[in-house]
């Protein structure tokens, strides 16, 4: 999944999970942070993230998020499966990933590489 919309994905999962209202995101391996602010509730998300100028949005249906990416003009499909825990399909690459979310980590990990990335809000 392209870095952009991983970071996204982490920091909505972060939120979902923790009703925080963090306005940064850190990479972890990096040290990056990542200035994102917007709403996000059991029904809706709109979210801007401000090192790419774009937003990501889209609403909650049958149980699964459609999100949609504009500045990739990606689509995402993420499914809680349980507290904490989401699995989804970035659309665009064709590639599934599964985030774990623990206190305010949020770790994204990209199922066909096997690559595992650390965020926290």
């Amino acid at each position: 999944m392209i870095d952009d919309r991983e970071r996204a994905i982490a920091y909505v999962t972060g939120r979902l999970s923790t009703s925080s209202k963090a306005r940064l995101i850190k990479e972890m391996d990096t040290g990056r942070l990542v200035v994102m602010s917007g709403d996000v509730s059991e029904d809706r998300i709109h979210v801007y993230d401000l090192q790419t100028r774009g937003y990501v949005a889209g609403s909650k249906s049958a149980g699964r998020w459609n999100l949609f990416h504009a500045v990739d003009n990606a689509t995402i499909e993420l499914i809680p499966t349980e507290p904490g825990r989401f699995a989804g399909l970035d659309h665009s690459s064709g590639r599934w990933f599964a985030v774990t979310v623990t206190g305010k980590i949020s770790v994204v990990k990209d199922l066909v590489p096997g690559r595992s990335r650390r965020y926290s809000l």
